[in-house]
């Protein structure tokens, strides 16, 4: 009979989270364009890819939900800008592949 304790090392429902986000090329390409401004409109992401404000929305929701953006409401406009130390942590992750 086995008694080990066992323990989980990490949360897996925020690492689940982060890696559907990731997992999509077009967020992905959001993210990247986010972090490139201190904040940017979603008119102008979708400018940017050549896609849908609803599809941008639907992606951003997404980012959002794993904590590596942060929206704020102008009037009308959504605006986006990057959770700059999740984003670096993910994008050193990236990069080393």
């Amino acid at each position: 009979m086995c008694a080990a304790k066992l323990r989980q090392p990490f949360d897996s429902d925020k690492a689940a989270e982060l890696f559907k986000a990731l997992g999509d090329p077009t967020r992905l390409s959001l993210l990247y364009l986010v972090a490139e401004t201190d904040e940017v409109c979603c008119i102008d992401l979708t400018r940017a890819l050549g896609i849908s404000a609803p599809t941008v929305t639907h992606h951003m929701k997404r980012l959002a939900a794993a904590s590596l953006v942060s929206r704020t409401k102008k009037g009308k406009w959504a605006f986006y800008s990057v959770n700059r130390p999740e984003f670096d942590r993910v994008n050193e992750l990236i990069e080393a592949l």
